[in-house]
């Protein structure tokens, strides 16, 4: 989706500091706008364009949803690239926290306790990655730190999906 498009498609403002059921009213008002319902006795171009828009409404919303891309979009557009598939680099520290975080997930599998005890950890980190993001991008304009974060952010979201989907939360 390119850049600011998604925040448009919604009618949201063009902000980090967006709340998920912000984002989802915002995406029903205006997916209800292209419902098949509506169109049902129009011509079917009319039913295509229909179609095609209620496409881009999702991939606004599924955009604006995902911590990363929201970052990831507004970033871009203040010219900086987050450089997520061509800069590998990152801090030491970091990558050996990553490390011991995927020995102790699998040393606790099974271990309902230690798996919520890590899943814990992880949350606050990425709570205050995003509480960075959102200082770093709807306040202080510091595009070198949001760019930093969102890439921090990149691996402890795939972190996190990866101990939610091992059943540590599966109501997530």
């Amino acid at each position: 989706m390119a850049q600011i498009e998604a925040f448009k498609i919604l009618g949201l403002p063009e902000r980090f500091a967006l709340e998920d059921a912000a984002i989802e009213e915002n995406w029903r008002k205006t997916i209800a706008l292209v419902h098949p319902d509506r169109f049902a006795d129009k011509t079917p171009a009319e039913r295509r364009v229909a179609e095609q828009w209620a496409g881009r409404i999702n991939e606004a919303k599924d955009a604006l949803l995902d911590p990363v891309s929201r970052a990831s979009l507004l970033i871009k557009a203040a010219g900086v690239d987050v450089g997520a598939e061509t800069d590998t680099k990152m801090p030491a520290e970091f990558l050996l926290e990553q490390i011991e975080w995927r020995e102790e997930h699998e040393a606790a599998a099974g271990n309902e306790k230690a798996e919520q005890a890590l899943l814990a950890r992880v949350e606050a980190v990425r709570s205050e990655l995003l509480g960075k993001l959102a200082i770093a991008i709807d306040q202080t304009h510091d595009w070198a730190l949001a760019r930093d974060a969102v890439r921090r952010l990149m691996f402890i979201e795939k972190m996190r999906r990866e101990m939610i989907r091992g059943k540590v939360h599966p109501h997530e």
